[in-house]
Formats: structure tokens, sequence, C-alpha cells
């Protein structure tokens, strides 16, 4: 709320809005039957602005009395002007992105998609400054075919940029959404290898072991160790409770993950469940006891920290870029535990329908879609005693 300047009274309509960063000259009036207020930005609160406000102030009153003002005239960057039809003539595809952002961090959307949205944003640059009147589907069919990465992700960008470009439809700019018209299938360039929408690219054994060796923290190693035999995705390791827990029926029952540092309920209805442990998984909840048992609710810790993990990518930057850096292997995300778990347990026969609720996925189609080819390095690898398969 607007105050007044303590010391002096302020004209009629002039307010000083207080905020974290200084204070604010404040105009107040009314357009058209709306209450609008409008801070007049970079200007310092003292006895000369203050009397030029006040005239810019009765200089906008007069143009209301007359029917002649333009509400992005005298504040550009006001949201408020589209209330009254007044929109620029002319706006940009950056606009519309950012615009559409706002719109969806206003619909309190979990804050995985909101960064997604972010990075698609940024991904879209080179048509930041395309008038949005000037889109057409010939620039997204050159845009589409220079992308350098998978299919899915270009059609997540294009998503993206559909759903912003239809607030200019709303607006009356533009009659037809020209991105509802472009195939990312049929535009996108092979060239690239990127033929695969998610490239699932598990570890071997070999590499396993070394990654094992290089881990700087026993806790790292625990938390790795559990990942690469549970197939848990990292956000729901990260949400793992002690309650969870089951040692004498050897299960943990996975309902919840963390993602950057906000905890939510799992990915999907079928990644609510309750997994099996075999003797690595326990041995890894063994290590962990030592650490988080007594003081945490959390199993698994930053051991920096000493505080729970936020979220996968904490995970991957403080802990996993720094064993891939050291161990000189090939990189890859920490997510490619999940799929070296998933391989392992198909080419030593285990049954199918027992890993896809291990996994958390509703059916066994999205196995045969995804692991298919990557069987060759772990053929009988879990025959060996002692290992659960599943497949019993």
């Amino acid at each position: 709320m607007g105050k007044k300047q303590q010391g002096s009274a302020l004209p009629r309509g002039i307010t000083v809005r207080r905020h974290k960063t200084g204070e604010t000259l404040q105009l107040t009036f009314t357009f058209n039957g709306v209450l609008c207020r409008e801070p007049l930005s970079g200007m310092e609160v003292n006895a000369r602005n203050i009397k030029y406000a006040e005239r810019y102030l009765g200089e906008i009153q007069n143009r209301i009395a007359s029917g002649d003002f333009n509400y992005l005239q005298y504040f550009p960057r006001s949201k408020k002007a589209a209330l009254f039809g007044h929109q620029k003539k002319k706006k940009t595809v950056k606009d519309y992105l950012e615009e559409y952002l706002v719109i969806s961090e206003n619909r309190n959307l979990s804050p995985s998609t909101l960064d997604g949205y972010r990075k698609c944003l940024r991904s879209l640059r080179v048509l930041h400054n395309i008038y949005v009147t000037e889109l057409t589907p010939a620039a997204l069919k050159s845009w589409v075919s220079t992308q350098k990465t998978k299919l899915k992700t270009i059609r997540n960008r294009l998503s993206f940029l559909r759903s912003a470009i239809d607030e200019a439809v709303t607006d009356g700019l533009i009659s037809d959404n020209p991105v509802s018209h472009i195939s990312a299938s049929r535009y996108f360039s092979v060239e690239y290898g990127n033929t695969e929408e998610y490239e699932v690219d598990p570890f071997t054994p070999a590499e396993i072991s070394i990654i094992y060796m290089h881990c700087l923290y026993p806790q790292w190693k625990a938390t790795f160790q559990f990942a690469l035999n549970t197939g848990v995705r990292p956000s729901e390791l990260c949400a793992l409770r002690w309650r969870d827990i089951d040692f004498e029926r050897k299960t943990a029952f996975v309902q919840n993950a963390v993602v950057e540092g906000v905890e939510k309920s799992t990915k999907t209805r079928a990644g609510t469940r309750k997994i099996d442990l075999n003797e690595e998984a326990i041995e890894a909840l063994g290590i962990m006891k030592q650490f988080t048992q007594l003081k945490s609710e959390f199993v698994f810790e930053d051991p920096r920290t000493g505080e729970p993990w936020a979220g996968s990518d904490a995970i991957r930057q403080k802990a996993w870029r720094i064993i891939m850096r050291e161990s000189k292997l090939r990189y890859r995300n920490p997510y490619q535990t999940r799929h070296t778990f998933a391989t392992m347990h198909i080419s030593s026969g285990a049954n199918l329908f027992w890993l896809c609720k291990q996994m958390g996925h509703k059916g066994p189609d999205m196995l045969f879609r995804n692991y298919g080819s990557y069987l060759v390095d772990y053929d009988g690898h879990l025959s060996r005693p002692g290992i659960k398969t599943g497949s019993d």
C-alpha cells in the first residue's frame, strides 16, 4: 500500500510506495471506472519530483476528460493497458514468451515445470526479435531444421511457443497461430544423430565398480549404490524417509519426490509403489544408518552440509559431476542409474511385470521401447547367487 511521505502532505493522487530497494512515487487515478495505480520508476522521492508527479497526473486527468488518453503512451510497461484495449502495435515473440511465463508462474505449476519453461524461453532466442505479426511457418520450419537436439526437446519448445503465441491470437494481433501448422518430426534433421527422443545409455558392471571407487564420501557411494540396485528416480531417492523402509520384509515405499527443494507426489500414479531391496540396496542403507538415522527422517544426505539432498540437480552438481570427472568415464547424467537397473534386469530374464512395478511403470511396453538394444553387456550378469531378479 502507498503511504504518505512523513512530515508533509502529498498532493491528492500521489503516494509513496515503499519496497525492498527503496521508495517510489505512485500515481492513483480512475480510468473507465477502473482504479489505477502506476509507479513512476526511477524517480527519487523529493520535493522536485513530487511537483513533477503532480503535473504528470494533472496531464493524465485532462486527457482522460478529453477522451484521448492512451494508457501505453504514459505507462509503456504497464500490464493494465490491455484492459482498455491499448496494446503495442509491435510486440515481439519474446514479449509473448515472457508474458506466458508470468501466466504460468501465477498458475502455481511445479518448480521443475517452470524451470523447463525458462529453458524453453532461452532456447528460442533466435526467434525473440521477430515481431509476432511477422512470425511465419517458413521461419519456424527453418528453426526446427537447424536444431541440434532431440526431437522430444524440440516438441517441448514448440509447445511452449504455441501456448505463448496463442495469447497474440487472443489479443487480436494475429488471426491464426503459425506454430500450430508445424510438425517437428517432418522438418527435424537427422544429420546430428538425434533420432531418439531420449538416449538410454546405461553403465556397464565395470563402470559401476569405477564409480564406487571414486566416491569421495561413503554417503555418495551409498546413494548411487541404492539407486543402481532399486531403479528409483534421483528425485524419489531424495524424498525417501526411514519410516518408508521395512528391513524385515526388505522393501521400501516410494511415494514422494523432491524437485528443486520442494517435495511433491511421485511423477505418475504408478510411481507410488513398494519396491524390493536386494542385498546391495540393504548394504547401502546400512551405510546411511550411521549418518542419518538418529538425526534426520530422510535416509540420504549431502555429506558436505549434513542436510538432505535438495533434489536431483543437487546430487548431479555436488556429487555426480565430481565422480564422473575423477573417474574419467564418459559423462552420462545420474538418471542413467535407473536405466542401468532396467537393462541389467531385462537381460537377466527378470519378470517384466515385476520390473514395471519396481520402476513405477504402468506396463512393459515402455521397457521394450526403451531398453531393447542395451542388453549385450549384461548377459548373465545377474545370474550370480544373492541377486534377486523378480523372475522366480
